[in-house]
């Protein structure tokens, strides 16, 4: 017993694949918001800084600082810009020592330092030590941005588990319906999305399933078929023996002559079938010759002559040159010719003609078997190629069906094993025409 390993469903990869990306850019989003927001805050906080200093400086310059009035002016100025920053504002000399200095920096705040020269003054700096005010702004805009991004996140995953689901369950549609095939249910079939992918995908599937249900029906009604020209002759020859053994019938010429006609008809099925399995391998066992394509048809002609003359039915051959050759097994192409023939003869009413003809074209040969029966319906004309597919007997003007059904499969498989195609070119109440293709001999 064989274990299947199953991954996780489609819809939480699509989700978590679809959460991880947007994730990625709310991240490299939130980065470059942060830096851009603290470079902008930064700088129009230096500028407004900058610009208070500058006054401060100014003021400072104006007051005569040697002077008791002045020392007073310098400290008020002084206050007033530290209470205005919130921080430290200090008058330094030229040696970097600390003249007058007013105001406290907040405990363990981050600061930084801002220096303008006193006008008139030489040697004096205005220095300012400014607290980083845009460290709290940022850490609340952090926080907020943090805040919004995680319920983003959360909004966004159950969204993509949403659509997920929503776009992955046309696939779990048609795996159902897969698995109800599987199970002997030829009817399942699946509805499929409204996207084209999905449409597609179970279009296909219910294509197959239909094939595989007329296949089913073809086989069943084939069994019954095969069953009933199996049993007929059988039944006929075990009776005409056993009447010819209790002494009912004499066992004369005439008598078994009967016997030998129903175990002729009972060898004539098995051949048959022993026919399609070998055209099936055909491909496998061609020798592939140089064949001249009126020899074929010739030849084919000859051995169905007997069944052209019981059915009334004339055969001929036209506009065939004598030096149009190709490149088959001859014993193979054949005995494909031999059956498409005849399929001609059983649907040809009598007194009408079977025409032959041949010609190249391009690389290849192309022959044209042409009936004058009543043509294929349109509901046939797709199965004509299908093994044990019987059409309607009225094809046939209401005779029952000859063979087994499987004359035509048995032509396209040995055709095909030797490069070659057969179709339907032509159909119509005048009579049907068949077209064989093969590849033209190269000299």
């Amino acid at each position: 017993m064989t274990t299947q390993r199953r991954g996780q469903p489609l819809s939480m990869r699509l989700a978590l694949l679809l959460s991880v990306a947007v994730v990625a850019v709310l991240l490299v989003t939130g980065l470059a918001v942060n830096r851009l927001v603290s470079r902008s805050l930064e700088q129009e906080l230096t500028a407004v800084q900058r610009e208070r200093l500058a006054i401060a400086a100014d003021a400072l310059g104006s007051a005569k600082l040697q002077t008791p009035r002045g020392q007073h002016v310098a400290e008020l100025t002084l206050q007033r810009v530290a209470v205005a920053i919130r921080g430290r504002a200090e008058l330094v000399d030229a040696n970097g020592l600390v003249v007058a200095a007013r105001g406290q920096l907040p405990p363990g705040a981050q600061s930084k330092r801002i220096e303008e020269p006193v006008p008139g003054d030489a040697g004096l700096t205005l220095a300012l030590l400014v607290p980083r005010a845009d460290q709290a702004f940022l850490r609340i805009f952090n926080a907020t941005l943090l805040i919004a991004g995680t319920l983003a996140v959360l909004a966004l995953i159950a969204v993509a588990a949403l659509l997920s689901d929503r776009l992955t369950r046309p696939l779990r549609e048609v795996a159902a319906a897969a698995r109800r095939l599987g199970a002997g249910d030829l009817a399942a079939r699946a509805a499929g999305g409204s996207d084209r992918e999905s449409g597609e995908l179970a279009e296909a599937f219910n294509s197959m399933a239909a094939r595989l249900e007329r296949s089913e029906a073809l086989r069943r009604r084939a069994a019954s078929d095969m069953a009933h020209d199996l049993a007929t002759p059988a039944t006929v020859l075990e009776s005409q023996l056993q009447a010819m053994v209790d002494g009912v019938v004499p066992a004369d010429r005439a008598q078994l002559e009967r016997a030998r006609a129903a175990a002729g008809a009972l060898s004539g099925q098995i051949v048959q079938l022993r026919e399609l399995v070998d055209a099936e391998a055909a491909g496998l066992q061609r020798r592939p010759e140089r064949a001249a394509v009126i020899d074929l048809l010739v030849d084919a002609g000859q051995a169905l002559e007997p069944l052209y003359r019981e059915r009334g039915v004339v055969l001929t051959v036209e506009g065939v040159p004598p030096a149009l050759a190709v490149e088959v097994d001859a014993s193979q192409v054949g005995r494909a010719l031999r059956n498409v023939l005849t399929n001609a003869a059983q649907h040809a009413p009598a007194g009408s003609t079977v025409s032959v003809s041949a010609e190249a074209i391009g690389s290849g040969v192309r022959m044209r078997i042409t009936d004058a029966g009543s043509g294929i319906a349109d509901e046939d004309l797709p199965h004509v190629f299908e093994r044990f597919y019987r059409a309607d007997p009225a094809r046939a003007g209401g005779e029952p069906r000859a063979g087994s059904g499987i004359g035509l499969t048995i032509a396209r498989e040995l055709l095909t094993a030797n490069g070659g195609t057969i179709d339907v070119e032509q159909t119509g109440p005048d009579g049907t025409v068949f077209a064989v293709e093969l590849p033209l001999a190269v000299d």
